[in-house]
């Protein structure tokens, strides 16, 4: 599967929308590029069209020691996607998980409240339905995250 840029344009759009500030940390890694040496440079078939550049510029061609920013592909790019989406699901759950064996260890109400009760009504989390959540969401973004080539692009 190759993804041009109106593809990764429309996920990330979409990302942009339902996660903010991380859609902007991954879409700033892209934009940034990634560092290679000379030799994946040789690898990737990119050294003879490198070193023709800097040569025109007057530049000193690159050795063994230096490296390089290249672009990522469009393929890398859906690749960091996936990767980010599904740490961001074994993050999400594996906290909840942590923090509810924690109660359960130390006895304590898995229910946790936040707020001063003659202040403000309490708003409170509870770790058993947040695991349970977490846990669920891990499983699908993983289904649908899989390497068996299952498309980005999620229809609303």
């Amino acid at each position: 599967m190759s993804i041009d840029n109106d593809q990764y344009a429309r996920i990330m759009a979409q990302l942009k929308e339902e996660l903010g500030d991380l859609a902007d940390q991954l879409d700033q890694e892209v934009r940034q590029g990634r560092v290679v040496s000379e030799q994946k440079l040789k690898q990737e078939g990119q050294y003879a069209a490198r070193a023709s550049r800097l040569a025109e510029t007057e530049l000193p061609p690159i050795g063994k020691t230096d490296v390089a920013v290249i672009p990522y592909t469009g393929d890398e790019r859906i690749e960091l996607i996936r990767r980010m989406l599904l740490t961001l699901a074994e993050t999400m759950y594996t906290s909840r998980k942590v923090m509810l064996d924690m109660a359960a260890a130390e006895g304590m109400d898995p229910i946790i409240r936040f707020g001063d009760p003659e202040l403000e009504t309490p708003s409170s989390i509870d770790l058993k339905a947040e695991t349970a959540q977490t846990h669920l969401a891990l499983e699908i973004v993983r289904d649908l995250l899989s390497d068996d080539g299952a498309s980005m692009e999620v229809s609303r």
